[in-house]
């Protein structure tokens, strides 16, 4: 069982989502309006006055200015994010990949949260699994399961006109297009965890290799060449993922693990995945 870190917590303060959903009407579209309400777009603070809803209160800004500010938005029905973890084995085969993927969870929750979206989290594992945020925070969750992804996702119900995070390794006999295909969302962000080895292996020696889920063993002898053929196979996947990302109006990024939890933010920043808080 991995909890998150607090310094996940605390990163979640200085970011926000960077990605908008695209306007539409009707009872759950983000349509702006001309007066203010419970929008992602944001317009402005005003001091706060007694009998205000507290829940609109700005303590990012209490914490910088001491005032208490309320934040104002555009007129829209309010935003759902959907966070998909993988639940999977294969999660939580090296201890860092396993703590990456649930300190960028509750990242994302918390800075969603903290922007006024609904967050609905779901783990991907041998059955759907929806924690609330407040267990994401104190609990985290355990990468046990042995469905492949390819079958995880294919049960879940997401918000159409919302946005959606997935965070897996993606690492499956299955192309990028299967993998995503039945992903359903206004706005999708794929973000891929990698261990150092997933990464880049070691040329050198012979590993038995087990699979995390099924439990098949194979045995391979890591020469430069086995080793180039599987970096060229993930160079294809990844480009794969990019693409059907960019086909939903979506992005996608890939994280090492082994760095540290500011630098992962930092290429989610440059991505457009993530965004500095207001």
């Amino acid at each position: 069982m991995a909890r998150p870190r607090p310094d996940a917590l605390a990163l979640a303060e200085r970011y926000a989502l960077s990605m908008r959903l695209p306007p539409t009407r009707g009872a759950s579209g983000t349509h702006a309006g001309q007066g203010t309400g419970a929008s992602t777009e944001f317009r402005d603070h005003r001091l706060y006055q007694p009998g205000d809803d507290v829940r609109h209160l700005d303590w990012r800004a209490y914490a910088r200015t001491d005032q208490l500010l309320l934040k104002r938005y555009r007129e829209e029905v309010r935003p759902t994010l959907d966070l998909l973890v993988d639940a999977s084995a294969s999660m939580a085969t090296d201890p860092e990949k396993e703590q990456r993927a649930i300190d960028l969870a509750a990242l994302f929750a918390h800075a969603a949260a903290a922007d006024g979206f609904y967050v609905r989290v779901t783990l991907l594992g041998d059955r759907a699994e929806r924690p609330g945020t407040d267990q994401l925070f104190g609990d985290g969750a355990e990468l046990v399961g042995v469905r492949p992804l390819v079958e995880a996702l294919a049960g879940v119900r997401t918000t159409s006109g919302g946005l959606l995070i997935l965070i897996s390794d993606f690492l499956s006999p299955h192309a990028a297009p299967s993998l995503v295909r039945g992903l359903r969302a206004g706005r999708v962000a794929l973000v891929q965890v990698l261990s150092a080895w997933d990464a880049e292996p070691e040329v050198g020696g012979s590993v038995r290799l087990v699979d995390a889920e099924t439990q098949d063993e194979v045995e391979l002898v890591l020469d430069r060449t086995t080793v180039d053929r599987y970096l060229e196979r993930l160079g294809r996947l990844n480009a794969g993922l990019a693409e059907e990302a960019r086909r939903r109006g979506g992005l996608f990024a890939s994280l090492r693990a082994d760095d540290d939890l500011e630098t992962s933010c930092g290429v989610l920043l440059d991505r457009g995945i993530l965004g500095p808080a207001s």
